[in-house]
């Protein structure tokens, strides 16, 4: 499993309705990519806006950067963004503890998710 990791902090004179416009574009153009797993978003204490986006593979995640829509997305990144960061990783042990027993498995199935999922993590209100 590959794992891209990113975080945002916005323009304090983003506009959010272009915003959200292009999170749904995002959302149906991730979900629909061959081997998107899941895409979740959290908000750190320092208030940095942090996303993780799991794919099957390497190659499923550089289709997903080339994707053209992706790619006409980022000429909008200086209305939105103050600072875009990405971290790219590949999955090298996967385990998960239940009841106090460990289990060495793959957890994709853990994580993933539908177009109907992925718009509804975009609808959270991160403004």
């Amino acid at each position: 499993m590959i794992i891209c990791i990113f975080g945002v902090r916005y323009r304090d004179d983003i506009d959010w309705e272009l915003h959200r416009t292009l999170n749904e574009d995002m959302a149906h153009a991730v979900a629909g990519m061959p081997g998107f797993i899941s895409l979740k978003f959290y908000t750190a204490d320092d208030g940095d806006q942090i996303g993780i986006i799991r794919f099957r593979t390497r190659a499923d995640l550089k289709n997903w950067r080339d994707d053209i829509a992706h790619r006409g997305a980022w000429g909008h990144a200086p209305q939105l963004y103050h600072e875009f960061w990405v971290q790219n990783a590949e999955t090298f042990d996967d385990y998960v503890w239940i009841d106090g027993v460990h289990h060495d498995r793959d957890q994709t199935d853990r994580f993933q998710m539908t177009p109907d999922d992925v718009l509804k993590a975009l609808a959270t209100d991160r403004s």
